[in-house]
């Protein structure tokens, strides 16, 4: 599974949404985090920064809850 962050360099929500992904993440096998500048990835769909996707999906905006990401990944991995 890959997991993409958009972020911004001076992001406080950045840095906390990093933090607890990689957090969660470490646990499990499987799971790739990417994490890219907005400014360098050029995409014009994300106005917003943190915005994590997860498989090229949109999962949320801003700072994120831990149980529910970890729901969401566990609902993820069932489904493929």
């Amino acid at each position: 599974m890959n997991i993409t962050l958009f972020v911004t360099k001076r992001c406080d929500a950045c840095d906390r949404v990093r933090t607890l992904v990689e957090k969660i993440i470490t646990k499990r096998n499987g799971i790739k985090l990417y994490v890219e500048d907005i400014k360098t990835a050029n995409s014009k769909r994300i106005v917003i920064v943190p915005a994590l996707f997860i498989e090229d999906e949109l999962y949320a905006y801003g700072d994120i809850d831990p149980e529910k990401f970890l729901e969401r990944l566990q609902i993820h991995s069932s489904s493929n």
